[in-house]
């Protein structure tokens, strides 16, 4: 079953990779612009639409991380609850849990599809930025989208990671 799915895992990770490297540019650009705005309002001058774009690249940022936190298990484990358990009784509660994130992050997925045409069909746009703010929602259900894929292959591969850090 896993030769059949291999092509699959490849463009899953590769997805996932590149949605990381998109997460740390975005990082770097909110420094970027908040540093200019910083400096140049020591001069009576700011970036215009400053907190928009910081706002849009928080949402890229963060949204495109989660894939790949999700693949490398980067997720802090509730430790507490699984120190009680036997062996068996931790790989039943690691089921339960990856069970309920598959189903949250599914309805995540359509929940802010449905969002993002909403946006869509009303235009909605940034305050101070016309820039249209539907993709936001569409961006982050991709994102679901290969949580959910991953969450679903820890689930059939249970220690392993998806992506080794």
């Amino acid at each position: 079953m896993d030769a059949v799915l291999k092509p699959v895992y490849t463009v899953l990770r590769r997805c996932v990779i590149a949605l990381a490297l998109i997460s740390g540019l975005a990082v770097l650009a909110m420094i970027a612009v908040t540093a200019a705005d910083v400096v140049l309002r020591i001069f009576s001058r700011a970036v215009p639409g400053a907190y928009d774009l910081v706002r849009i690249l928080a949402v890229i940022a963060i949204t495109c991380a989660l894939p790949y936190v999700t693949a490398i298990k980067g997720h802090i484990a509730i430790e507490f609850f699984y120190h009680r358990f036997t062996r068996r009784g931790r790989l039943i509660l690691d089921t339960a849990f990856r069970l309920v994130s598959l189903v949250l992050f599914s309805l995540l997925t359509a929940r802010f599809i449905t969002y993002g045409l909403m946006l869509r069909a009303a235009g909605q746009v940034m305050p101070t930025l016309p820039v249209p703010v539907f993709w936001m929602p569409w961006l982050i259900s991709f994102s679901c989208v290969l949580v959910a894929l991953i969450v679903l292959y820890h689930l059939f591969h249970p220690g392993k990671e998806f992506i080794k850090p």
